[in-house]
């Protein structure tokens, strides 16, 4: 039984890292819960100290994601398109995987910050801080799942 329990974890935790670049599914999540099936139906060794923990940071980096792309769009002057715009774009994005997403952010961030000036060089400032926002929210979920990860691992 513990084998079924096991492939299963490690289905999620290959969900989580794929989550953790596809906008839409919640990466680090899905690794915690693949970390939380470990934790209570086998008798594998993780600390419940160690389980707060990682349950403390993964809604700390499922909101630093969201919050890192709003502060990258404000910081630089952009309004609601233009952070609805970075979203939309990123959703067509994933029409065209990989680098559909990327550019999806950024057409997205800058068709929408265009919207609300007439200023080029503002809407593509916005639009580079919407893109930066994003890279780094994605490199910070992705950080926390393969943590995951290596951390079962090192139990092992």
């Amino acid at each position: 039984m513990n084998e079924l329990i096991y492939i299963i974890t490690f289905i999620t935790f290959l969900i989580g890292i794929v989550g953790s670049i596809l906008p839409g599914i919640p990466g680090p999540f899905i690794s915690y819960i693949g970390l939380v099936l470990l934790y209570f139906t086998t008798n594998f060794p993780i600390p419940s100290e160690m389980m707060w923990a990682l349950g403390i940071l993964m809604v700390l980096s499922t909101v630093g994601d969201y919050v890192l792309q709003i502060l990258g769009v404000k910081k630089l002057g952009g309004g609601k398109n233009a952070i609805r715009g970075t979203i939309i774009g990123t959703i067509i994005g994933l029409l065209l995987p990989p680098v559909g997403i990327l550019v999806g952010a950024l057409l997205g961030a800058f068709i929408g910050a265009q919207s609300e000036t007439d200023n080029d060089t503002q809407a593509l400032k916005v639009a580079l801080g919407a893109f930066v926002g994003f890279v780094l929210g994605t490199v910070l979920k992705l950080v926390y799942s393969i943590y995951i990860i290596y951390y079962v691992i090192t139990l092992l």
